[in-house]
Formats: C-alpha cells, structure tokens, sequence
C-alpha cells in the first residue's frame, strides 16, 4: 500500500497501522464503477469504485473516489487521509504547477 502512494505523501503513512489493517482485513471484492482515461499527460482522473471487505466478523461496502497520477513512469495513489499541501505549494507529484493547477484539482 505504502510503495503505491504518491512518493511525497509516504513518510506521512503510519506503517503499523497499515500492517495491522492489512492483517485485520480480508478483501472480498472490487467493483469499479467509473474510470476516465487519461484527462492529462500525468493523470488518470478519478477511479469510483466499491471494495467489499470483511473485518473482524463484520463485511462491509467501502465506496470511494481515488486520483492517481503518474511520476517517471509509474502511477501513484493520491492519499487524502495524511495532509495534502496548501494549494499554492508545489505539486505533490513533482510537476512544478501548484498544487491548485495540477493535482489540487481533484480535491475541490
């Protein structure tokens, strides 16, 4: 989960609590219910999708809308969870826009 997140933001992840979630979680399913190609030369818009797990007896739908984009060839998971800079700070994903003018735009 962690090496998928978008470089800058890894530091930002609690490894612990990712391993204890990941051993906590069986995953059931996943139905991805809308994906734009490529809105940009870096970006893939954003992925909506349902992931079905089960957790400590329970299952349960989590629905969520996620960004990527690409550095260097590899594409990146944006993580709204950890603190994502202001939107006149550089990029995240290293392309010298703001943050507002690049990857900013899909967390309006």
């Amino acid at each position: 989960m962690i090496r998928t997140t978008v470089p800058a933001q890894q530091p930002q992840l609690n490894r612990n609590e990712l391993a204890q979630w990941v051993h906590e979680t069986q995953f059931l399913g996943l139905t991805v219910h809308q994906h734009t190609p490529r809105i940009g030369k870096h970006h893939a818009q954003v992925v909506s999708f349902t992931a079905q797990l089960a957790q400590h007896g329970a299952t349960h739908a989590h629905h969520e809308q996620s960004a990527f984009v690409q550095i260097n060839g590899a594409w990146y998971f944006i993580d709204p969870t950890v603190a994502l800079p202001s939107m006149k700070s550089p990029c995240i994903c290293g392309s010298g826009k703001k943050f507002k003018a690049c990857c900013g735009q899909f967390f309006k």
